[in-house]
């Protein structure tokens, strides 16, 4: 019996298979960051209940401070700067993520409607043609000037609307510049897609009846948004990171903010801080997406790791 309990103790706590899972690798490196965050946050709070005349970030101050140590900078006397730093950089990083949220959503419904056009073989009274001109278009001019057409370009009835409707224009028209681009490269990933999947499918779908549209409803278009996963992840990052050209119209996100926090407290140190809120983001949205690849993977079409 004695034996028999040590048998189920030693199944149950597998310290060697335990150690294999959270060991350091590259899979789980990303799991390794952020549970070392959030439990440098912890450390933080724990000490400012402690010690009331430090805060929760003081951790990461010290972190900060041997990063920057070997170029000659201290912030140990600027401790009390950082809180604002931070919170305000948090504030546009939080902009940030609505934004390029906002712009791949509404890029890749726009996308799908440009990818069926330029896909089908007919005419559709010119609409493949305008469908061609705005990729090309968009993807062949500095989404900088986009940004400048677009926000400049604004009708006065719209602006109007906008302010009534309590948005700030510079928001709009940054989201509504990222949006146009982002639809003109998701068009092509989507399109790339539908042309993956083999023909015989499609004439299976019209050989049971289905017509066109709802061949590519049914049968093409939802093979195709599941094998697109991976390239759109790249779409995602580039928006992300795009977005800090909407600071040349006076958008508050991350490069903005950090520009105005570097001008007031005279920090370079504060950039440092700004990649670092992209690199969570980014990297953040690198691991959903992957996530997201491996459910959605349909197995027999080329997709890795079937």
């Amino acid at each position: 019996m004695e034996n028999e309990n040590q048998e189920i103790i030693s199944r149950k706590f597998n310290f060697k298979k335990i150690f294999s899972k959270v060991r350091l690798t590259r899979k789980n490196i990303g799991w390794w960051f952020f549970s070392g965050f959030i439990l440098i946050i912890i450390i933080g709070i724990i000490m400012s209940w402690i010690n009331p005349e430090l805060t929760y970030f003081a951790p990461i101050l010290w972190i900060i401070d041997l990063l920057v140590l070997p170029f000659g900078e201290d912030l140990a006397s600027i401790d009390y700067r950082m809180p604002t730093i931070l919170e305000g950089l948090a504030t546009g990083a939080s902009l940030t993520f609505w934004i390029s949220i906002i712009s791949v959503v509404v890029g890749f419904i726009f996308a799908i409607f440009l990818a069926v056009i330029l896909v089908n073989r007919t005419k559709l009274f010119g609409l493949k043609m305008a469908a061609q001109f705005y990729v090309d278009f968009f993807r062949s001019t500095p989404l900088l000037v986009q940004i400048l057409l677009v926000y400049f370009g604004l009708p006065s009835g719209v602006i109007s609307l906008i302010r009534d409707m309590g948005i700030s224009t510079e928001i709009f028209a940054g989201t509504l510049a990222l949006s146009l681009n982002t639809a003109a490269y998701q068009a092509e990933i989507i399109r790339s897609g539908i042309l993956a999947i083999p023909i015989g499918q499609t004439e299976a779908a019209r050989a049971l009846g289905l017509t066109t549209t709802q061949t590519m409803r049914y049968v093409v278009l939802p093979q195709a948004v599941r094998m697109i996963v991976p390239p759109l992840t790249n779409e995602i990052i580039n928006v992300l990171l795009n977005s800090s050209l909407t600071s040349a119209i006076g958008v508050t996100e991350i490069t903005k903010r950090s520009q105005s926090l570097q001008a007031r407290y005279f920090l370079w140190p504060v950039f440092l801080i700004a990649a670092l809120y992209y690199f969570v983001l980014a990297y953040s949205s690198s691991k959903l997406t992957k996530k997201l690849e491996i459910k959605l993977r349909i197995p027999g079409l080329g997709v890795a790791n079937d």
